[in-house]
Formats: C-alpha cells, structure tokens, sequence
C-alpha cells in the first residue's frame, strides 16, 4: 500500500526511502531548527514532504558536497528564504495532459 504524495511518513518511512539512518535523522533534528517532525502522543515522529525535501537537500549538502553541520548551518543563514518544494504534481499533471492530447490524436484517425 503506497501513502498519497501529502501524507506523512514515519521516521522508519524516511530513513528507508532516502537511504539515511533514522539516528542520523534524529541527529539532523538537533541541529537544524527547519527540520520539525510532529510527534505524537506515542512518541512517534513524522515528517511532511517539505521535511523529507528538505531532508534530501542537507543529505546532498553532506555526503556529496562534503559540508560539515556547522558549514550547512552557515549556508542555511545566507538562504533563509530557502524554499523546498516538490514538482511532482505538477509533472503528473503535464503527464495527464501529453496522455490526453495523445489518445485526440490516436483517436482522429
């Protein structure tokens, strides 16, 4: 069973899908006042697709640009107005409408 695009995730969710250790996660909770999971009354932390984008981009910035926390903190207080968003939707929509315009035309014939 797959969750909509908008639902939130579970930290174990997170940690699979991006391939990042969830105490690492955790870890990156500490140190990045934009990451916010909501917990739960049960204590468990679940993360909106903004924080999961967001996840992604301090994951590129650590392990493939070799920033350090404090180097992506620095560079996090340049970009404040920083902004993650997702196309997803927007692509799946453009999709929907190639698909259309191509069952017209199959169908002109």
């Amino acid at each position: 069973m797959n969750k909509q695009m908008d639902a939130l995730k579970t930290i174990g969710e997170v940690s699979k899908e991006l391939n990042i250790p969830s105490y690492i996660i955790r870890f990156w909770e500490t140190k990045f006042q934009k990451l916010k999971s909501i917990k739960r009354i049960n204590s468990h932390r679940y993360y909106s697709k903004e924080d999961i984008l967001f996840l992604k981009y301090l994951n590129k910035l650590i392990s493939e640009e070799g920033y350090t926390i404090k180097g992506v903190q620095k560079h996090l207080q340049k970009d404040k107005d920083l902004i993650f968003v997702s196309y997803e939707e927007e692509y799946l929509e453009l999709l929907k409408e190639i698909k259309t315009d191509i069952n017209n035309i199959i169908n002109e014939k």
